[in-house]
């Protein structure tokens, strides 16, 4: 009977062992998805930020802190994740392109 319940924890825990890496994997796919969808919305927004920023102030410096700040804000009130880095990335990328 003792052997009987020891298989039995042994199958739920081994069955546990594996559900839960992939429900951590399945949020992390789900969480990217979001962010992907959201993405197009992000370039507009920064677009239109960037646009506002070169009429308000000459420095480029001083637009691109504005614009990051302005969408780090927007993006924390509706609990979306930023990369700062990547966000650095896609002001640096357009306004290369507006050069060009």
């Amino acid at each position: 009977m003792n052997d009987h319940i020891v298989s039995i924890i042994v199958a739920i825990l081994t069955g546990l062992a594996t559900c839960i890496p992939l429900a951590v994997k399945l949020y992390q796919s789900v969480k990217e998805a979001i962010q992907e969808k959201n993405w197009p919305h992000l370039l507009g927004l920064v677009v239109d930020l960037m646009e506002e920023a070169e009429e308000k102030f000459t420095d480029g410096a001083t637009r691109k802190e504005w614009v990051m700040a302005m969408v780090q804000t927007s993006a924390e009130y509706i609990n979306y994740p930023v990369d700062t880095q990547a966000l650095s990335d896609m002001i640096d990328a357009l306004c290369d392109m507006t050069k060009i």
